[in-house]
């Protein structure tokens, strides 16, 4: 029985919405598809042959002639460049096609569909080839299942055997045992005691060996080294600014920052399970899992226990970061089928992400496969999406009993599209899209607005209401401060919302926990949820101001000035001097622990980047305090932790587990690495250098395996990677030999504004977007390869390398 969406009339069906808003136009001024980022093939479902090409959509709007038309699309007939494949139509015909996705110039002057029998940057005689192989390599659905009966256990194959005669078809079943049924995949438990091994050299590279490197005396390395973990007296180490050695916290802050976590459930020892076991052996503790029933809130499966499975791992993977929605109060409406805090959208954008979390998933990262569960939540949360994100807002009418109700269910749908809003743009940076992507987060932040979230305290409200759209309005915040940063631009938001973050230990049920367990353990973990959301909103505050006044929506980012690059590293440094102690440089020992860490240093570099050959006293009024070390002393420390931190997540936890924000860290210390080796091939530590090369892109190779993204950012690195290191990493990721990490074509065009690894802060944004985005470097790439010439850079690598993403 499926649970209805709520109507905004009360008498209206959901066809009657839906028929009125495609009527009203309102579905297509949401998201208009521009020829740049229509996909090769279209995951929303196939156009009726009456509908207008994508170019043709503009016409709504605007008319053009065929000349205007000729003069805004690059014909290239006066100087005319080879091109991959033709397309289908201008092959019929024998004209001349100049391989333009995803309509060629010819298609779109004859106003006929342009369609393409070949990937990008694939020829007519590659694609059959690729066609052949698959048609040798497939087996019908029959087939599958009768080899599947033939050898299995006789547990599963009695399963398979009963699923036959109730009924279901041999494609039915395939799907079921592909997509990672419990019944049929073979969950193998994770090696508990496992401990991971650097690849090429096993140790720990003596630069990092550093007698202040405080990451070094975490109890997380002491446990994967098999020493015994230090005692529990106050960390001491020593400051980035060279200051003389204190502690981080005093024994009655200690204290009070792990009492709420003592108070809750068994006694929790923090020197076993998080910090000898990786953190994708444990699975979540929360009972109202197991009571959920995700097939009354998606058409798209009826396999409740598979759904469970992606909602585990989308809270285990994935939460602790993009805390997107209040957990608590969204499983709870899920469970009971309530639409407060819970709506189908919402429900389908979650399992989307779930599903490229969960490892028995073959495919994942194949978005644009129709036959992928990946591609149907997804094309279910965006038809989603276009609805509820276009419902008006009532109109109170005089005497009309339901008119606060139905205002109050508004807020509350417009609270949950907000929230699906930022989880889609997610979604469409995991594929390499991030164009589309950040279009929802924009109406999401205007969403917001309507509803004023980001204004004062509400008293009026209800408690849980109240606390729902305090903790959106600083997701979204958070949010487009992340985006703005990385990305280069200027921030939608100036000033973070109005109501200030409640403490942790005062009121943790405003940020909920997450509650894990570990093989063979009794015990339950938290992952100090309130804690980490505190801070990562700190410090992407922080980040925020100096977007503000870095970077601007045209124009090159503004040099910052000494006094305001030491104001930014003073704030940045007391931040991780305030942290509190299960987030402490000593204690952090989870995945997105290590990584806020990994975030701090990485904009600790980029800040002091641009003056690390200055002195901290050019510029400093007389009087004022200046730190004791140097920028280039302060830059060093950055970078030598921030390969600690990767090292250690990788000893401890491993890289197969999908971690998408890591990969903007692996492919930093890569390209950087590389970088280093080119400058210098000769020079004595460069095997040491090597192996760090080899890590960080063995990891992106781990991370490619869920991240169609994680893809495109191999093939640019390894195009960067001399070729015997490319052959090494094919040996310690288990490559198989003949793979072609950086020429083979790539299934899908990357429709990126993100920067490469080579960009500084003081380059031009609009140089930068030209040529040395992460699109424009992959189609480079391509045309290097289509010429048969080895690729090369753009421009040659600067000798000073910034990590910027």
């Amino acid at each position: 029985m499926r649970t209805p969406e709520p109507t905004q009339g009360g008498s209206s069906s959901p066809d009657d919405l839906i028929s009125a808003l495609t009527n009203s136009g309102l579905l297509r001024r949401l998201l208009p598809v521009g020829s740049e980022e229509a996909p090769s093939r279209p995951i929303a479902p196939a156009r009726s042959s009456a509908s207008a090409s994508p170019r043709s959509t503009i016409t709504d709007r605007t008319t053009l002639t065929k000349t205007q038309a000729r003069s805004a699309v690059p014909t290239g007939r006066s100087k005319r460049q080879a091109t991959t494949a033709a397309c289908g139509a201008c092959r019929r015909r024998k004209s001349k096609c100049n391989g333009e996705r995803p309509n060629c110039s010819a298609c779109h002057d004859r106003g006929t569909d342009c369609e393409y029998d070949t990937n990008v940057a694939e020829t007519h005689a590659q694609a059959l080839k690729r066609k052949y192989d698959e048609l040798q390599n497939s087996k019908s659905a029959a087939e599958k299942v009768f080899e599947i009966l033939q050898t299995r256990d006789e547990k599963e194959a009695e399963e398979v055997f009963q699923r036959i005669r109730r009924g279901a078809d041999p494609a039915t079943i395939l799907r079921h045992i592909t997509f990672g049924n419990a019944l049929i995949e073979l969950a193998l438990g994770p090696e508990t005691g496992y401990r991971y091994e650097f690849p090429y050299l096993p140790d720990m590279p003596a630069f990092l060996q550093r007698h202040d490197n405080v990451y070094l005396d975490s109890e997380v390395y002491a446990c994967v080294l098999r020493r015994p973990a230090p005692g529990l007296p106050a960390v001491t180490h020593q400051r980035l600014s060279g200051s003389q050695q204190q502690p981080y916290f005093t024994p009655s802050t200690a204290s009070r920052s792990m009492s709420p976590y003592l108070a809750h459930g068994p006694a929790v020892d923090l020197h076993s399970d998080p910090y000898h076991k990786p953190y994708h052996s444990a699975a979540v503790e929360n009972s109202r899992l197991e009571k959920l029933q995700p097939s009354q809130w998606t058409s798209v499966s009826t396999d409740d226990v598979l759904m469970r499975k992606f909602l585990h791992d989308y809270i285990l993977y994935d939460y602790g970061w993009h805390s997107f929605l209040h957990l608590d109060y969204f499983l709870d409406d899920m469970a009971n089928g309530r639409h407060r805090f819970c709506s189908r959208l919402l429900v389908n954008a979650v399992l989307c992400i779930g599903s490229y979390h969960h490892r028995g998933l073959q495919g994942r990262a194949e978005y644009w496969n129709p036959a992928n569960i990946v591609y149907m939540f997804l094309a279910e949360a965006k038809r989603l999406f276009e609805i509820d994100s276009e419902l008006e807002r009532p109109i109170p009418l005089p005497n009309d009993p339901h008119g606060e109700r139905r205002l109050r269910e508004w807020e509350e749908r417009r609270l949950t599209t907000i929230q699906a809003g930022l989880l889609l743009n997610v979604l469409y940076i995991f594929n390499g899209s991030d164009k589309i992507g950040w279009r929802y987060s924009l109406r999401a932040i205007e969403m917001a607005h309507e509803i004023n979230l980001f204004g004062p305290a509400q008293p009026e409200m209800d408690r849980e209401m109240r606390n729902v759209k305090e903790f959106t309005a600083w997701v979204v915040f958070t949010w487009q401060s992340v985006i703005s940063y990385h990305y280069f631009r200027a921030p939608i938001m100036r000033h973070p919302p109005q109501v200030p973050l409640p403490d942790p230990i005062e009121n943790p049920q405003w940020y909920g926990e997450i509650w894990v367990k570990y093989p063979g353990s009794q015990s339950r973990f938290p992952t100090h949820l309130g804690f980490m959301f505190k801070a990562k909103a700190e410090l992407w505050t922080i980040m925020n101001d100096f977007s503000l006044l870095s970077f601007r929506d045209h124009g090159p980012p503004l040099n910052l000035s000494i006094p305001q690059v030491l104001e930014f590293y003073n704030k940045l440094i007391n931040w991780l001097h305030k942290l509190p102690e299960p987030l402490s440089p000593r204690k952090i020992v989870t995945p997105h622990q290590i990584k806020l860490h990994l975030h701090f240093y990485f904009i600790l570099i980029n800040i002091l980047r641009p003056i690390v050959t200055s002195e901290w006293r050019n510029g400093i009024p007389p009087g004022k305090t200046i730190p004791p070390c140097t920028p280039h002393d302060a830059y060093l420390n950055a970078t030598v932790r921030f390969e600690t931190l990767i090292r250690i997540y990788y000893l401890r936890h491993g890289f197969e587990a999908l971690d998408s924000f890591l990969m903007q860290f692996l492919g930093a210390l890569a390209y950087m690495t590389i970088d280093a080796i080119a400058q210098n091939p000769a020079a004595p530590h460069v095997e040491t250098l090597r192996s760090t090369v080899l890590l960080a892109t063995k990891g992106m190779w781990e991370q490619a395996q869920s991240l169609y993204v994680a893809r495109a950012v191999l093939r640019v690195l390894a195009s960067a990677m001399r070729p015997e290191d490319v052959q090494l990493l094919k040996k310690f990721a288990n490559v198989e030999a003949n793979t072609d990490i950086y020429s083979a074509p790539l299934e899908q065009p990357v429709q990126s504004d993100w920067p490469t690894y080579v960009v500084r802060l003081d380059q031009n944004p609009d140089t930068v977007r030209l040529g040395k985005t992460l699109s424009s470097k992959l189609e480079r790439l391509s045309l290097d390869l289509t010429a048969s010439s080895p690729p090369v850079e753009s421009t040659p690598r600067p000798r000073n390398w910034s990590v910027i993403l």
